[in-house]
């Protein structure tokens, strides 16, 4: 499968990684198994974060897109979004997907993972909007 969902308790953080080009099939997966990641996390710790990475994916189909982006429209909001991205042609269709969306764009994931870690604990992180 394309999405992968990885939970820290720790960190109260999603990690997400798509990888390769997604179904539609794919899509329903994933956002079942992202409500599942949401009732894991430490609701008492409030808002969680999410690292978001694509650094590795295809371009997506318009339909998928879509789906994605109804997903980021209805999913909780964090304390703290990171969204590593290394393609110009990507951002494209990211900036769809997670329109108005508080990002801070990484071009690698250490550096995603760095950002977050410094915000852990800030009560009003400083991301970027992510502009069309």
């Amino acid at each position: 499968m394309p999405f992968e969902v990885h939970i820290d308790t720790e960190r109260n953080r999603l990690n997400i990684t798509l990888t390769g080009f997604a179904s539609m099939d794919d899509v329903r997966r994933f956002e079942e198994d992202l409500r599942l990641a949401f009732t894991q996390l430490p609701s008492h710790r409030g808002p969680h974060q999410l690292l978001y990475d694509v650094s590795a994916a295809k371009i997506q189909s318009q339909e998928v897109v879509h789906a994605l982006r109804q997903a980021a429209l209805h999913s909780p909001r964090t304390s703290a979004f990171a969204l590593v991205n290394a393609s110009a042609l990507a951002g494209r269709q990211l900036s769809r997907i997670f329109l108005g969306a508080a990002a801070h764009v990484c071009h690698d994931r250490d550096a995603a993972v760095r950002w977050l870690d410094a915000k852990l604990g800030d009560l009003q992180p400083s991301p970027q909007k992510v502009e069309p």
